[in-house]
């Protein structure tokens, strides 16, 4: 039941990493750190299926990608620092995700098997904290360059369309919202089992979205090249090297 959206998203994903690398490597012919941070991303992505536990570092690394683009556009003194802080509280938050769900109980196998002895800790709280966390570093991980763009000398339109193009990484908040209400809903009913595959389906489409979220910025000289003649596209592009380069 899972693989369907799991595979679909993922070959999506794919598909736009790898025009992302064309257009990095071939058309502009200039790499960064996040280019490479994103193929990680995407190698996760692939195995989440077989493993679950592997959703917090995939979102998380994720955003690391598009940290280290936003250091390597941005030059502002407050987003740098910004960035800097936030990569750091990435390391909590994905140490949460991971471990706070293999130790939710105690012995952890009896997570699978409520039969053996033992306890468990609210399974809904912690859904709850890892979901809320991520959703609010997602947040603020998108509205922290809206100040530098605005900044930017650029055509008033060209400034809007470049905030709306960072801004199209909502959708990823609204999946993570979307994750956390279906798998609170599944196991608030007690069915685990249930509640772990629609987990899975929901960490596969929302890790594979905030990847091609992530590169959606870096096709603008690709999208120029398919489509020479529109003149904002141009100018985009030519601002594109000298400011998002």
């Amino acid at each position: 039941e899972a693989l369907g959206p799991t595979i679909a998203f993922t070959t999506l994903a794919t598909l736009v990493v790898a025009l992302r690398w064309y257009t990095r490597a071939c058309l502009v012919q200039r790499l960064g750190k996040d280019d490479y941070v994103i193929l990680i991303s995407l190698a996760i992505a692939k195995l989440i299926v077989a493993l679950n536990t592997l959703w917090s570092i995939l979102v998380n690394i994720t955003k690391a990608s598009i940290l280290a683009q936003y250091l390597r556009i941005f030059d502002g003194t407050w987003t740098r620092r910004s960035c800097y802080f936030i990569l750091f509280l990435l390391l909590p938050a994905t140490a949460w995700g991971i471990f706070g769900g293999i130790f939710l109980c105690t012995p952890t196998a009896k997570i699978w098997d409520p039969q053996i002895p033992g306890h468990c800790r609210s399974a809904q709280t912690y859904w709850s904290s890892v979901a809320a966390i991520d959703i609010f570093l997602d947040f603020w991980t998108l509205v922290l360059p809206m100040p530098s763009i605005a900044g930017l000398h650029l055509p008033r339109k060209q400034k809007i369309a470049t905030m709306l193009a960072f801004l199209l990484g909502f959708v990823v908040c609204i999946v993570g919202v979307a994750r956390m209400a279906t798998v609170l809903a599944t196991s608030a009913r007690g069915d685990y089992i249930l509640s772990g595959v629609w987990a899975i389906i929901w960490s596969s489409v929302q890790g594979n979205i905030s990847i091609i979220c992530a590169s959606i910025l870096s096709l603008k000289a690709l999208v120029t090249r398919m489509f020479p003649r529109l003149p904002q596209l141009q100018y985009a592009a030519s601002t594109s090297n000298r400011n998002f380069g």
